[in-house]
């Protein structure tokens, strides 16, 4: 019996903790650390796989590489997972001054939360088509498939920078 009151005072523990709510991701904070340090990796080495003609070269591929790559996918993939995932993010930290801010067109954090906020599903769509890309990069680490790592990495620029026209810089003038 009193196994019985252990294990079912035990799964109350974990109940009640699981029902907790989980801090609010930090969105600068993930940005900065995690997700623009980490596609940085996956598109130098990526691009240094290229031959002479700009095609991609899986012989300038090597098995490091591939790894370094697999990491960085994982990384930045576990990020947008908590992005999706949670049910309130935070454009950053209290106080805190965002990246590029000070640019012309650029929102600071304020506005930024309030563009999340004001369209909170679509941007956790951004952050899901982000996780799904890094499958694609994880999935082309796997069958070393350099011409797939390529192409991902030619949408995920473009993904980026279509969540940072709508989130992080909506009122720049758009370069030609």
């Amino acid at each position: 019996m009193k196994l019985l009151y252990a294990v079912v005072g035990g799964l109350a523990f974990v109940n009640g903790h699981a029902a907790e709510p989980r801090s609010a991701p930090d969105l600068h904070a993930l940005m900065k650390t995690v997700v623009a340090p980490q596609t940085q990796v996956i598109w130098d080495v990526g691009n240094a796989a290229v031959d002479d003609s700009g095609n991609p070269s899986a012989a300038k591929m090597k098995p490091e590489d591939w790894t370094k790559i697999a990491a960085a996918a994982g990384k930045v993939k576990r990020a947008t997972q908590a992005l999706t995932q949670a049910t309130h993010v935070i454009a950053a930290a209290p106080g805190q001054k965002i990246q590029d801010e000070e640019n012309p067109g650029a929102f600071n954090a304020m506005k930024v939360q309030k563009a999340i906020d004001a369209d909170p599903t679509v941007f956790k769509e951004f952050a899901q088509q982000l996780t799904l890309s890094m499958d694609e990069v994880l999935t082309s680490t796997q069958k070393k498939d350099v011409a797939k790592l390529g192409d991902v990495s030619g949408r995920l620029d473009e993904l980026c920078e279509q969540c940072h026209q709508r989130f992080w810089y909506p009122n720049e003038k758009k370069q030609k």
